[in-house]
Parts: structure tokens; C-alpha cells; sequence
């Protein structure tokens, strides 16, 4: 339209003011503006469609007010803040052709992000998490693999590699577009659905890991302290606990999540209260595991003093080395990191690195220390490999098969045995 307006000049040779092709394109967007709700079925008494140089504001009924997205491209993130204009009982524009943009105006713009920081993070979180899924892996199935390891403490174990598995996979793919020098055009950043879908797993896989390390705190608890885990005659209550009370949780986020955030991949979701719904459970058991190692802890000094006459330090020493051991297996290195400062310093830095190294290496804690330095999978393993030796060498040297019989390994929680 403007470009008509501009032909009609024609070919005459004239001089006006640069004011003149700014009146010429308000008085075209003002005509567009006018002409594109000209169908519309109006109320008898209302405000005119109007354009304010920023927006097209459509015709509406007198006495109501009307409401509009802050313009992204030029308040940036100001989409989640709303203009507004008021139409008067007289069916006038309140203050003339003037639009309220002042929460527009008034949004704190956030920082530019340091790029190398960024970068930083991101190959931190994509080599620990890569190095935490083989390790994991292994683990599971060394876990499945070798029957004499089948007990209780070990299917505990096995449901909490598995959950993070699958979420070292989904962390793996939610980096996938930062990764490659194509950018976005290819990634599921492009598809909501997809978007929301892989963000929605990211948050039941996390949960389900803070709960099996709470189940694994309960166990402890119960074996150490109460001795009571004769009285449960199966593990589904755990089973229930660690998949099926976080998709309660998380389905709950989502329906919200779908309803009041309007963003394509919820990018935003960290900044909204709804993220509660998620993360206050987290924090509850992260308590109740601090808890428990603060009564085991607790117990241990006790038994060692009754026993002991003469306090003997080396052995308060070891029980704290063991207690230390067992902050990552229950989670608790989340509790040191779990606020971001936002102040756009050093402390912000301070949070995203370790954060990421906490998060990318949580992985590589539980495989070394459930399985690759336990006494009882080492056993394991060497009694294995030495029955594969014997038989090689029997069918090298082709004397008869040999037949040997494993003691079956019983699985046992007290000790000093994790």
C-alpha cells in the first residue's frame, strides 16, 4: 500500500520535508489498519480500530479495555508483559491515539550472556554426561548380567542407574542443537510439541533420580538405624515411589505449564512459580536424605564411643570418609548449588560451572562407587574372569571340560558395605 502511495507521486520533480513520508506512511498504516477490520460485526457504541506506530489496535466495545504482547522487537523479552489502551463508556480512546506501554518500558532487560561461558557449560555438561552414560551402562549390565549379584540393595541400584540413563539420553539431546555449527534449522527446537515433550522428560527423568536416591537413603535409614526392612515383603512400594509419584508430580507441571505459558519450547519455565510444582518435591527429599545422614552419622559416633573407652579418632575418621561418600549417591551435592545468584558475576559463574560439573558427573560417582570399586562386583568379575581363563586353557591344551561351582555371594547391608 505504501508503495501505491508512493506511485500516485508520479514522475514530478519535488522537493518536501522528510516529515512528509512519515505523515504518508502513518495515514497508509492507519488506512490498512482501518481497512483490515472493515468485515468485522461491531457493537453499537465502540472505539475505532487505530494505529499508534507500533500496533494495529482492533475496534473495541466501549467501557472494556484491550490488551496486546509488548512488541518483541523492540522491548526484547517483553512478550511475557502486556500495552494496553482503554476505551471509554463513550466509545472514545482514553488520553487521544496514546498507548499504555509503560510495563513494556519498564522490564529489566537481562544481560547479554557471556558467550564463552556459555560454551564453557555446555561441553562440561555434554563430556561428563557422555562419559556418566557409558559408565552407567556398563554398570547396568554388570548388574543384570552376573546372578549373584541378584538381591534387594542391588535392584535399588539397578533402578537408579537405569533413571540415569535415560536422563544422561535426554540431557544428550536436549544439547544437540547447540552442538552442531548448523544451528537450529534441523533441531526439535523448530517443533513446540517436540520442544515441550523432550523439556517435559528432562523434568520426570531429573525427579525420578532424586527419588530412587531418596529410596536409596531409606534403605540405608532402615537397615542401619530401625532395622525394619524385614517387615516390607516386595520392593513395589519403592517401585511406586521412585516412577509412579513423579509422573503425578510432573503431569501436574505440564497441564499447568500447557495452560498459562504461551512460550513455543518453555524456555522460561525455571523463572515461573509452576516450576515449584517440581522442584519442591526435589527439595523435600534432598531434606529428608540430609536427614538421614545426619542420624546415621549420628548412630555411628554413638556406637563407636559405647564401644570404645578410649575414644579412637581413626575410626570416627573412617565413619566420616564413608558418610562423605555418600553425599553424591544420595544427591546431596545438589543442595550446594541449588540457587542460581543471578547477579551476573562471579557468583553466577561460580554456580553454572559447578553446577554443571555436579550434574554431568553424578554418573560417574554411582558406577565407580556402586559397582567398579565394590569388593563384591570385583569378586564378581574375577571369579568370571577366571572361569573364562580355565576354560580357554582346557580347550587350548584339549583336555576335558572342567566343571567348577561358584559359592552363590549373599547380599548383605551391614558393614561398611554401600
Amino acid at each position: 500500500m505504501l508503495q501505491e502511495a508512493m506511485e500516485s507521486i508520479g514522475n514530478r520533480s519535488v522537493t518536501v520535508e522528510p516529515s512528509y513520508f512519515e505523515r504518508l506512511l502513518l495515514l497508509t498504516c492507519q488506512k490498512a489498519c482501518a481497512d483490515f477490520f472493515l468485515g468485522d460485526t461491531l457493537p453499537d457504541s465502540y472505539c475505532n480500530s487505530t494505529w499508534d506506530n507500533i500496533y494495529c489496535w482492533p475496534p473495541t466495545p466501549a467501557g472494556y479495555d484491550i490488551y496486546l504482547p509488548c512488541p518483541e522487537h523492540l522491548f526484547f523479552d517483553g512478550t511475557k508483559l502486556l500495552a494496553y489502551r482503554v476505551c471509554n463508556e463513550g466509545g472514545e480512546w482514553e488520553l487521544g491515539n496514546w498507548t499504555n506501554y509503560t510495563a513494556c518500558i519498564d522490564y529489566p532487560i537481562s544481560p547479554v550472556p557471556d558467550v564463552p561461558l556459555l560454551f564453557a557449560v555446555r561441553d562440561i555438561y555434554f563430556v561428563g554426561s557422555s562419559i556418566s552414560l557409558v559408565l552407567l551402562a556398563a554398570t547396568f549390565f554388570i548388574f543384570c548380567y552376573f546372578r549373584r549379584l541378584q538381591c534387594d540393595r542391588i535392584k535399588i541400584h539397578k533402578h537408579l542407574v537405569l533413571s540415569l540413563i535415560l536422563r544422561f539420553i535426554v540431557l544428550i539431546v536436549l544439547l544437540q542443537p547447540y552442538l552442531g555449527l548448523s544451528g537450529y534449522d534441523n533441531s526439535y527446537l523448530n517443533s513446540p510439541f517436540i520442544c515441550r515433550s523432550m523439556l517435559v522428560l528432562s523434568q520426570y527423568f531429573g525427579m525420578t533420580n532424586v527419588f530412587w536416591m531418596l529410596i536409596e537413603g531409606l534403605f540405608l535409614y532402615m537397615r542401619c538405624v530401625v532395622a525394619v526392612f524385614h517387615y516390607i515383603s516386595s520392593l513395589t512400594v519403592f517401585y511406586i515411589i521412585g516412577w509412579v509419584v513423579p509422573v503425578c508430580f510432573v503431569a501436574a507441571w505440564t497441564i499447568v505449564m500447557a495452560l498459562y505459558d504461551d512460550h513455543p519450547c518453555w524456555l522460561d519455565y525455571s523463572e515461573l512459580p509452576y516450576a515449584w510444582i517440581v522442584s519442591g518435591p526435589i527439595v523435600l527429599a534432598l531434606l529428608v536424605n540430609l536427614y538421614v545422614l545426619l542420624h546415621i552419622l549420628a548412630v555411628l559416633v554413638t556406637k563407636l564411643n559405647a564401644d570404645q573407652r578410649v575414644p579412637n579418632y581413626s575410626e570416627h575418621l573412617k565413619a566420616l570418609k564413608a558418610l562423605f561418600v555418600l553425599l553424591p549417591l544420595l544427591g546431596l551435592t545438589n543442595v550446594l548449588f541449588f540457587v542460581n545468584p543471578k547477579d551476573g558475576g562471579v557468583g553466577e559463574i561460580i554456580f553454572q560451572v559447578f553446577n554443571a560439573v555436579i550434574q554431568a558427573s553424578q554418573g560417574i560417582f554411582v558406577s565407580m562407587i556402586y559397582c567398579f570399586t565394590n569388593a563384591e562386583v570385583q569378586t564378581v568379575i574375577r571369579d568370571k574372569l577366571a572361569v573364562i581363563q580355565m576354560k580357554q586353557s582346557v580347550y587350548n591344551n584339549g583336555g576335558n571340560s572342567a566343571k567348577k561351582t561358584d559359592n552363590c555371594t549373599v547380599c548383605t547391608h551391614g558393614g561398611t558395605r554401600v
